[in-house]
């Protein structure tokens, strides 16, 4: 099994830089193999990770032990220049960026605009030179934010979390989320030949209002039918039993429709409990804190267990409320 000689502290950090920071992609490459070599990555790996022969990441080793850095980089190629110059390869990318899901098309607008033929294998292997991935998108309602307003919101929520810190104030978040059996679970680590598989049409739905504070102390009410502005203000009223009243409690929730109303009908009382709500300003849901605790939930926490059966979802979500800020913790710092 071929492998480089076991490379130095300072030689790491030089291939590592090499590998994150020269301006040749190609470069780059061959850096990084080095690296992952000195890591107990086999050749065969390599040539895997990498798109190339072994003969050819087996180069990349030798030319590295016998002239270190300076080895990696490409020799002079007198005659044809590359076909994927970089200007063909940048128009690529803008192409790419006006219809980010159809790489298919890219070969064919490549040799409308250059009379050239290239593979959709080659178009990948030079996005992903140049660092593309394929990953999900998502939504995003930063377009409708105004910047003045966004920013003004974050300073009065500053302001909040600064009473909090100095002990005047209890400051919690509240959002909503959802939490199904059935829920899409797409991607997962599994051997080649092998499938992993969840049960088809598990029926289950909990809905969960939730309120959280900074330290992961929470109170939350989970329910199995739609969430209403009664839930909402069942979930408020067991939060503030739950509070001693001798602090002021500010309670931050967005600006849904359901939550207004909630407020109106029920903030004469809440004061009595001494209890106050503030608005979020519109468009603004990465200021919610909670909103961490459900990504957490969905994306890290909940086990592939989980989403056997609804009953398996419900004692894992009931474990997870009930170890909050200590089996499971966020930092938001």
């Amino acid at each position: 099994m071929k492998r480089i000689k076991t490379l130095t502290l300072e030689e790491q950090q030089t291939v590592l830089d090499a590998s994150r920071y020269a301006p040749d992609s190609r470069f780059r490459q061959r850096a990084h193999a080095v690296y992952l070599s000195d890591k107990s990555y086999r050749l065969d790996q390599l040539a895997e990770i990498f798109a190339v022969d072994r003969d050819t990441a087996s180069a990349w080793l030798t030319a590295w032990d016998s002239v270190g850095l300076m080895g990696l980089r490409d020799r002079a190629h007198p005659g044809r220049p590359r076909r994927g110059i970089e200007a063909d390869v940048e128009a690529l990318e803008a192409d790419l960026e006006r219809a980010p899901q159809h790489i298919q098309a890219l070969p064919v607008r490549f040799h409308e605009r250059t009379g050239k033929s290239i593979s959709l294998a080659t178009v990948k292997r030079w996005l992903k030179e140049r660092h593309w991935v394929w990953k999900r998108c998502r939504r995003s309602v930063k377009a409708h934010c105004n910047p003045a307003l966004f920013e003004q919101g974050r300073r009065v929520l500053k302001a909040l979390q600064d009473k909090e810190a100095d002990g005047d104030i209890e400051l919690f978040y509240l959002d909503e989320s959802g939490f199904s059996s059935g829920s899409c679970v797409p991607y997962a680590w599994q051997k080649q030949g092998g499938t992993r598989a969840l049960p088809a049409n598990v029926p289950g739905l909990v809905n969960v209002i939730g309120l959280m504070n900074s330290q992961g102390a929470g109170y939350f009410h989970p329910v199995e039918t739609t969430v209403t502005s009664a839930t909402v203000a069942e979930a408020m009223a067991g939060f503030i039993q739950s509070r001693p009243d001798d602090k002021l409690t500010v309670v931050v929730m967005d600006n849904a429709p359901l939550h207004k109303k909630v407020v109106r009908e029920g903030q004469a009382d809440w004061l009595l409990g001494r209890v106050w709500v503030w608005f979020l300003l519109p468009y603004s849901p990465e200021l919610n804190r909670i909103e961490v605790l459900w990504k957490k939930i969905k994306y890290e926490w909940l086990p592939w267990e989980a989403y056997a059966s609804f009953e398996a979802l419900r004692n894992v979500l009931q474990d997870i409320f009930q170890n909050l800020g200590g089996k499971y913790q966020i930092n938001f710092v």
